[in-house]
């Protein structure tokens, strides 16, 4: 483009970028004369759609449209100004446009028509306005005439310069000749140039244009011609031709639109906007706004898309553009045709009036119409030619006019057409014609066709139309309904056909075919249809679809009036019951169900109300069958039947059944009720201990032995006492024997002590008679378990998990007839017959069992897939026993199968939860007889359980049980279980803790002593405790609306409305509205936050309801807490106040109120306990909290502060002997406000205090998950800490995490701090107190402090995390014990907190107990708990007892379980107390302490156990470690218990067991201590072998006797050895072998020369060391160097060869290993005087560290300098103040730094080989560790003060 057009301007405006074609209006405007432009192209700028760059050709036009002042662009409604200028790269540029401009010159414009008839060639002319007369508009020739004389000079000044014409009216019938003689004449006398004029003839405007070449010409011709006579002779008319500013563009090219045709002429002038075009001859009309640019266009040669057209000047006078002499002359249109519809052309040749219609609509469109075909031609009429101005326009839009307004005209007219068959046309053809005769239309008939067409006016045809149609229709159908009627019958009973027909049904039908008959014959029950076959088809399938659409709804009916039903003519009942009552459903009978068939809903609704109203069924039991065996029964019977046929009486073995029509089945039943009622015999059976059936029987015979006799039979049985006889008479005596049974008092009592049973079989024969005697009772010795059932089976647990829904799945291996649960499910056949397996095994176990499932079996049926719910009884463990009919497995219909067994399953579950069983126990249904493999029959089952807690969500049950007896089933349920829950959660052994505890919890609940005339335990309490001032607290999982306690606690909002909140609005269903009402009296306002109401319980079952006005949990941000206590404590009071024995609390505050429930518990709890401590009468016997049982979340809860509460403390509580759980903490002390205590050799303190001020390593701050809490301490500890340490938790926050961060300490004291994200929850405290004290040991700080964590917005209770925290701490040091942590402080901020924290501490204070564990173990877990090694005094203790674990438990002492049954309480509790007093009085109870107990044998052990079995003594082991010595072994002590001979029979064989296992010892001491002096050997072989301990020492002992020789027994040979250089010689074979005595002292280094003499025998020997000598001054004067202060009494001398030997050992090798002799120092060692009989013997050992202390390592410590071992700590004094230090010989050896928890020296530069001793300064150590004991030997003890 730039180079077409070169020369550029840049432009801009505030347009909307988004303006659609900008760039083609910017075009326009450039090239327009607006603009003053010219012929250019636009560039848009994209830059922001507000610039654009404008380039033309020439450099002129340019310059024009720079210097135009302003440019605006209109687009739309807007107005927008644009800035012009050049680009930037020209704007410096000299203006050269100026100067080009300058150059132009005008040139003629050539013109390409020619506009004159002239007689010469016209100059150049213009249509340009005179400046002296306005010839812009028309004016009469006088105004014309007077201006013309007026303006003369002027015109004659312009005369040569411009052209003017005017218009000569009326011309009509004048020849162009005439024309111009006529012009010639007019203009005579005129100048010469005046007669050069044209003319042109517009023939349809009756006018001609004269074309004058001056105005003066043009003057005179006006002037003149207005008086010529020729001219009023003709009634012509001249006028001056008007200014045009139009044009007439023709023969523009094809497909020119009118948007460019503005663009074209542009150019020329200004174009108005409303161009004309006419497509038909491809011309338009353009305005200009400047007449005078009309005549430069005209006088152009004008080109579009290459094609030549012309431009004419147009004038709205004329109606016609201006030709000249080349104008064309107007033709007429050709003609044209249109097509008519021949009916239609048909009936306007035959209808003149039709016809006459057209006509004149045509008349006005110039043409004439040629109907001789429908094909009408159309031809227009010359006059078209004569209509003046319009002419032109009208010829060209005749055609479109005229074919418009004939499309008009015959829209006015309409046809139809009426099919007719051919067989009918002879009947209808005649009745049209009749029904048309009047009518102005034309009848076209087509035979050929069937058809004929009606034609006429529109509203002619319209009217007649029907009439015509239903003419046709009518008899076309009378004709065919001749020719094609059918019948059809439709099968249907009577009632049916009523439901059907029903609602006027027939009569819709005839109204839609009249014709069509309809009838029902009810002799064959069918309909039949007699009609056209469409209109029969029709009404048969409606009738179909109306039986097909009858809604059939099953009724569940007893079975007996289903017979009923088969027996009776259902259309009879159907007609009785419904169709009388105008109830429109019949009913059926099929598959053995009723089934009721109706219309609609509402009418089976009213049909099954009137079906179960009408009918019915009674039935009784029939105790003596034989009644219904009698002839006179069976003549009732027969009578009944036949005078009374609305009822039907059936009989089965114990059961009579009367089913029929409600209003007659009673009396019916009444008689036969009263016949078997006054001819049956009876049996009843009492149930009850046989304990209590024998005393009955036996002792109180003169109570109604004389009464029933001859009248009943009275039989006693086991635990039942049966009376049978005539009805009247046991219903009298049953009553007698009740009150018998009821007046009776019987109680279990268990003596468990040793040899009772075996006692009271001995002297029951005395005893009994004499306890009958003294007390009137009955006493029997029974099996421990006879007064619970059978005995318990083991249970082994093998799996167990928890769902997410909360339900514990197990799976056991166990008894299904003596597992606890509250129900078990066991498979059955559809008959409920109890034959087989387990079903028959629990009908053993329950004799009803069978009897309940027959009475259910008559009552109901059951399918496949059913679960049946009894009561369960007799032996059995549970509270009811459900059948689940099991499907048969078949692999052919292995999918119906499965999913009958799921559906079983599921139903048996669902079933239970109906029940509010919270355990259910289940065994494989479906294996066994019903042919499930147990692989799938397992899976399926635990499928269908995860299927139902996923489905049920809110079940009550708690554990579902996977139980079977056989060992491939519970190994496929444990697979299944396994493969659907993944391995147990919570894993059990063989023998699992759950079971040992569960059957703890069945024994401890069936020792209980109770009597059958005591009181309950408290509805649904399934955990209670009671405090020492005897107030029961318990826990219920029991609805509130359902507790019976005196009062119940509601809670409420202020309002008082009950209707909301879960716990009012129960209470309220339940009380009815009336409880409200009495609310709105007490309370005529609303109540405060913290009030409590009182009023009656209305309905309830309780006496008063307290109606608690609870706050909402505030985040512990208010009091909430505090007020939730006073309500409860107000609670309390005002129950005591008003003499109430019980009262209920529901979990107040748990629900929508948001309080946490570990508070409110704890909350509740304390108050209970407060209350009881604190009260001062006693009338609140029991405070309940009653729990949802579905609210399994807070029920755990509950149940879990309740045990913690309780449970342990309890434990104490109830039993004063027995001694506290052991702890891990060490005596709590408690000094200057800081509770302290050692935890493993790490000091833990509890404090109040702020924890800011801290100056331990680490400080742990407790927050949010996000590490941002500005709360509470977490606020002030980052408040303290700084912005830097702020920050950084934000950073480590967003990094991943668990839970826990550590931080710089910014300002604080510390060295780090811990972010921990605490949460609302024990568990989660625990885990992060102990994950932070790993992160400070893994860090190696020594010191922590934390927070009371979680006791602020998490809302713990503080006991709860004090015992998480301490548990905490416990864990970490247990598993972490030579960590660097030696501090761990707890801060409390709140003072009450403190004491929540100490009640911890003191929890786990060590206290010694006694234990099922061995002696050895007990020693291990004590001496743990306090340091890191065991302590090797009581371990060599007993590793010279034998070195074994010592096993001697009291066996389970079999209790002797009596059954007392007397006459009254006193009588029992004194039977009780006789029978303690005669067991007590032969009890015995002998101790024997003896330390060689711990030397006992297994087969000694073994011995005892016999001893206990075989004797009925308890015998056990009880060991106490001696705290105060540090060399004291322990006392043990064997405890024996039982009779007074048993006693002393095991007490002597104990005392003869003690003598050997002493002389054993003494033996083995003797046999150690000779191996290390001597060693005796014989020869074999070449080489000298080592003779066994035992030999050896006996060979000493025999030299050592002096004796010559001696007989041994040597590898299966006799030999006799010569003492004592042998030779030993076989007394058999003469064999001879060598033997040697080595001595074992001579054999290694010499002992010190300056030591004393000591008997070759003797291990150790202690000398005196006279005082003055040399050897006591030398150590007397080191001593003294640091001791100047203290009395040396003496010193001694320890000499103890053995241990010599192996130091001097140890000495040598130190040196060979170290490469020089500076091995050796002598240092002090203080010690007690326990200890020193151990170190002459045995030297030190170093298990003893940690005794005094561990700060360099855990070995044994000397020291330089005497004074440090001299202190108390170390030189403990005696009781006469006398102090020990040894002066030791120590191989010190290489030493290197020690430090805490070293067990052995470390690596020299990271090799093999150790460092031998460790110190406390490597530069000037004072201080050695040694690791080995054989390392330093105690040369000398001094004595000192």
């Amino acid at each position: 483009m730039a180079d077409e057009f070169p020369y550029a301007l840049c432009v801009e405006g505030q347009w909307d970028p988004k303006t659609p074609k900008i760039k083609n209006k910017l075009t326009i405007y450039f090239q327009s004369k607006k603009s003053d432009g010219g012929d250019c192209g636009v560039d848009s700028d994209d830059t922001d759609g507000r610039r654009a760059t404008v380039r033309f050709r020439e450099v002129e036009v340019r310059q024009r449209v720079l210097l135009k002042n302003t440019h605006e662009l209109k687009i739309g409604q807007q107005t927008f100004t644009m800035t012009v200028g050049l680009p930037p790269s020209e704007a410096s540029k000299p203006d050269e446009s100026a100067s080009s401009a300058s150059k132009l010159s005008s040139e003629p414009i050539q013109h390409s028509v020619g506009l004159e008839i002239t007689k010469r060639k016209a100059e150049p002319c213009s249509v340009q306005q005179s400046s002296t007369l306005d010839l812009k508009k028309p004016r009469l020739l006088g105004e014309l005439k007077s201006e013309a004389l007026k303006e003369a000079e002027p015109i004659e000044e312009e005369e040569e310069t411009t052209c003017r014409q005017a218009v000569i009216e009326n011309v009509q019938n004048v020849s162009q000749d005439f024309l111009v003689m006529l012009v010639e004449n007019v203009l005579k006398g005129s100048t010469a140039e005046s007669k050069d004029f044209s003319i042109e003839v517009i023939p349809e405007s009756n006018c001609a244009v004269v074309t004058l070449s001056s105005n003066k010409d043009l003057q005179n011709f006006i002037m003149s011609g207005s008086g010529n006579t020729i001219m009023k002779k003709k009634n012509m008319n001249v006028r001056l031709l008007e200014m045009t500013s139009k044009v007439k563009a023709e023969g523009l090219p094809p497909s020119t639109v009118s948007e460019i045709l503005p663009l074209y002429f542009e150019r020329f002038g200004e174009v108005e906007d409303d161009v004309v075009m006419f497509e038909n001859d491809q011309s338009a009309i353009i305005t200009f706004k400047d007449p005078k640019d009309v005549c430069k266009v005209i006088n152009v040669q004008h080109n579009l898309k290459k094609q030549p057209f012309r431009v004419l000047p147009y004038y709205e006078t004329l109606q016609t553009a201006l030709y000249g002499k080349n104008r064309p002359c107007l033709r007429l249109p050709e003609e044209f045709t249109e097509n008519i519809d021949p009916t239609l052309w048909h009936h306007l040749n035959k209808s003149q009036k039709s016809l006459d219609v057209i006509t004149r609509a045509m008349s006005t469109s110039f043409c004439k119409m040629d109907l001789s075909s429908p094909a009408v031609s159309i031809t227009p009429l010359p006059s078209l030619l004569q209509q003046g101005g319009q002419t032109r326009k009208l010829i060209q839009t005749w055609r479109e006019n005229t074919s418009t307004v004939f499309s008009a005209s015959m829209s006015n007219f309409k046809s139809f057409e009426l099919d007719i068959q051919k067989d009918a046309w002879s009947e209808i053809e005649p009745e049209i014609k009749k029904a048309v005769a009047a009518a102005p239309v034309t009848l076209v008939p087509e035979v050929h066709q069937g058809s004929m067409a009606v034609v006429g006016l529109k509203e002619d045809v319209t009217r007649i139309e029907t009439v015509l149609e239903d003419i046709v229709e009518t008899v076309t159908k009378r004709i065919q309904r001749e020719k094609g009627s059918v019948t059809e019958d439709i099968d249907m009973s009577p009632s049916i056909h009523k439901i059907v027909f029903c609602d006027d049904v027939k009569q819709k039908f005839c109204n839609t075919f009249p014709e069509l008959e309809i009838k029902y014959l009810a002799h064959n029950q069918k309909i039949t249809l007699y009609g056209l076959k469409t209109e029969v088809l029709e009404t048969k399938n409606k009738i179909l679809e109306d039986f097909v659409s009858l809604i059939r709804k099953p009724v569940e009916l007893h079975q007996s009036l289903l017979d009923f039903l088969h027996n009776k003519d259902l259309e009879e009942m159907s007609t009785a019951l419904f169709f009388t009552k105008r109830i429109n459903v019949a009913l059926e009978v099929k598959d053995e169900r009723a089934v009721l068939i109706g219309k609609t809903d509402m009418a089976l609704k009213d049909g099954e109300k009137q079906l179960k109203t009408q009918l019915g069924y009674l039935s009784f039991d029939v105790e003596d069958a034989g009644v219904l065996r009698r002839s006179d029964w069976q003549d009732i019977v027969s009578n009944i039947k036949n005078t009374e046929s609305r009822v039907t009486i059936q009989t089965t073995v114990n059961q009579v059944l009367i089913s029929g029509f409600a209003p007659f089945i009673k009396d019916v039943e009444k008689q036969l009720r009263d016949f078997v009622q006054e001819n049956s015999c009876i049996e009843k059976s009492l149930k009850a201990h046989k304990t209590v059936i024998t005393f009955i029987q036996d002792h109180q015979t003169q109570d109604w032995f004389e009464e029933v006799k001859g009248k009943v039979n009275v039989q006693f049985k086991d635990e039942n006492i049966v009376i049978s006889g005539p009805r009247f008479h046991v219903s009298h005596y049953v009553p007698m024997f009740e009150k018998l049974l009821t007046s009776t008092h019987h109680c279990i009592m268990k003596i468990a002590k040793p040899g009772a049973k075996k006692f009271f079989k001995e002297k029951e024969s005395m005893y009994v008679p004499l306890a009958k005697t003294k007390t009137g009772c009955l006493v029997q010795l029974i099996d421990e378990d006879d007064h619970h059932g059978p005995v318990k089976s083991a249970i082994k647990h093998v799996y167990q998990f928890k769902t997410p829904e909360g339900v514990e799945i197990t799976v056991n291996k166990a008894d299904m007839c003596t597992f606890q649960a509250d129900a078990v499910v066991s498979a059955s056949n559809e008959a409920l017959v109890l034959d087989g397996g387990l079903s028959k095994a629990l009908s053993n176990a329950d004799a009803n069992l069978q009897d309940a499932c027959k009475q259910y079996v008559t009552k109901r049926k059951v399918t496949v897939g059913d679960a049946v719910v009894l009561d369960a009884g007799g032996h059995l463990r549970c509270k009811h026993v459900i059948f689940a009919l099991a499907p048969q497995y078949s692999p052919a219909k292995h999918h119906e199968a499965v999913g009958l067994l799921k559906k079983t399953v599921k139903k048996s579950l669902n079933r239970a939860d109906q029940e509010n069983c919270q355990s259910v126990a289940i065994t494989a249904i479906g294996s066994g007889g019903f042919q499930f493999p147990p692989d799938l029959c397992a899976d399926t089952i635990v499928k269908s359980i995860k299927e139902f807690c996923e489905f049920v969500g809110d079940s009550v049950l708690r554990t579902i049980h996977l139980v079977d007896n056989n060992d491939v089933t519970v190994q496929a349920f444990e697979a299944a279980a396994k493969k659907i829950y993944g391995v147990s959660a919570v894993g059990l052994g063989a023998t699992g803790g759950s079971s040992s505890s569960q059957q703890q919890s069945q024994a401890k609940a069936s020792s209980s002593q109770s009597q059958v005339h005591s009181t309950a335990p408290s509805q649904g309490a399934s955990q209670s405790v009671q405090t020492k001032e005897g107030l029961t607290i318990s826990l219920m999982k029991t609805n509130i609306e359902d507790t019976t306690m005196d009062v119940v606690v509601n809670t409420l909002s202020s309002d008082l409305n009950l209707g909301v909140g879960a716990v009012s609005n129960a209470l309220l269903k339940a009380a009815g509205p009336h409880l409200q009402a009495l609310l709105n009296q007490q309370a005529t306002a609303p109540a405060n936050i913290g009030a409590v109401i009182v009023t009656e319980g209305a309905n309830l079952k309780n006496k008063e309801v307290f109606h608690a006005v609870a706050p909402h949990w505030n985040q512990g941000q208010g009091n909430e807490q505090k007020v939730l206590e006073n309500i409860i404590d107000e609670c309390l009071n005002q129950a005591e106040q008003r003499q109430r024995k019980s009262i209920v609390f529901s979990a107040i505050g748990t629900g929508n109120l948001g309080f946490p429930k570990p508070l409110v518990i704890c909350s509740m709890l304390e108050s209970a306990l407060k209350f009881s401590s604190k009260r001062s009468t006693k009338n609140v016997q029991e405070v309940a909290f009653a729990l949802h049982p579905k609210d399994a979340q807070t029920i755990q809860v509950f149940t879990d502060e309740f045990n913690k509460k309780f449970m342990i403390q309890s434990a104490s509580t109830n039993n004063p002997t027995q001694q506290q759980s052991p702890g891990p903490f060490s005596k709590v002390t408690s000094k200057s406000g800081i509770y302290e205590t050692i935890v493993g050799g790490v000091t833990l303190q509890v404090l109040c205090g702020e924890i800011t001020a801290e100056k331990t390593d680490v400080i742990v701050n407790s927050t949010t998950k996000e590490f941002t809490l500005k709360a509470g301490v977490s606020k002030a500890i980052l408040d303290k800490a700084g912005p830097n340490v702020e920050a950084e938790c934000l950073q480590l926050g967003s990094q991943p995490n668990k839970g826990l961060i550590m931080t710089q300490a910014g300002n604080l004291q510390c060295k780090k701090i811990i972010h921990i994200a605490a949460q609302s929850n024990a568990a989660h405290i625990l885990k992060r107190v102990k994950r932070a004290l790993e992160k400070c040991a893994k860090e190696k700080f020594t010191s922590i402090s934390f927070p009371a964590i979680g006791t602020g917005q998490a809302g713990l209770f503080p006991g709860q995390v004090a015992d998480c925290m301490m548990d905490a701490v416990v864990e970490m040091v247990g598993q972490n014990p030579q960590s660097s942590l030696k501090l761990i402080r707890i801060v409390i901020f709140q003072a009450p907190m403190l004491n929540d924290f100490y009640k911890s501490m003191q929890n786990r204070e060590y206290t010694v107990i006694q234990q099922k564990d061995t002696i050895y173990s007990k020693i291990k877990t004590y001496v743990s708990t306090f340091t890191s090694f065991f302590t090797g005094t009581w371990e060599k203790e007993i590793k010279q007892h034998g070195g074994k674990d010592i096993v001697i438990e009291g066996i389970k002492v079999d209790p002797a379980c009596f059954s007392i049954c007397g006459p009254t309480p006193t009588a029992v509790d004194k039977t009780k107390e006789f029978l303690e007093e005669m067991i007590s009085q032969d009890q015995a109870f002998q101790k024997i302490t003896d330390t060689a107990i711990l030397s006992f044998s297994d087969k000694d052990q073994q011995r005892i156990q016999d001893m206990q079995s075989t004797l009925g003594v308890s015998i056990r082991l009880e060991y106490k470690v001696q705290k105060d010595s540090e060399s004291s072994p322990g006392e043990a002590t064997l405890i024996v218990e039982g009779l007074t001979r048993d006693v002393l029979i095991a007490f002597q064989e104990i005392q003869d067991m003690l003598k050997s296992a002493k002389d054993e010892q003494i033996l083995k001491k003797d046999i150690e201590h000779a191996s290390e002096l001597v060693e005796w050997q014989y020869e074999q072989g070449g080489q000298y072998k080592s003779f066994d301990q035992r030999m050896n020492f006996e060979l000493e002992k025999t030299l050592d006797r002096g004796a010559a020789d001696v007989k041994i027994s040597f590898q299966g040979q006799d030999y006799q050895i010569k003492l004592p250089e042998g030779p030993a010689i076989s007394t058999t074979g003469g064999n001879q072998m060598n033997i040697r005595r080595i001595d074992k002292l001579k054999a290694t280094e010499s002992i010190p020369q300056h030591w004393g003499a000591m008997n070759p025998t003797q291990l150790f020997a202690i000398f005196a060391l006279k005082a003055g000598d040399a050897e006591y001054n030398d150590v007397l004067v080191l001593f003294q160097a640091t001791c100047a202060n203290h009395n040396v009494l003496k010193i001694e001398r320890i000499q103890n060869p053995g241990m010599w030997k192996n130091y001097q050992n140890n000495k040598s090798v130190m040196e060979q290993k170290n490469g020089h002799q500076n091995n050796e120092r002598r240092l002090f060692h203080g010690t007690s005087e326990q200890t020193m009989s151990h170190i002459n013997q045995r030297g030190f050992n170093r298990s003893y560290a940690g005794k005094n202390a561990t700060a360099y390592g855990n070995g044994t410590y000397f020291a330089l300098n005497a004074n440090y071992s001299a202190s108390n700590t170390y030189s403990v004094p005696n009781a006469q103040g006398h102090k020990y230090m040894y002066f030791c010989r120590v191989l010190t050896g290489d030493y290197t730094q020690g430090r805490a928890g070293m067990i052995i020296p470390p690596p020299k530069n990271n090799t093999a080989d150790l460092y031998d001793t460790v110190v406390e300064n490597t530069v000037a150590p004072t201080i050695f560790v040694v690791f080995r004991d054989d390392q330093a030997y105690p040369e000398y003890l001094i004595t000192f003060t």
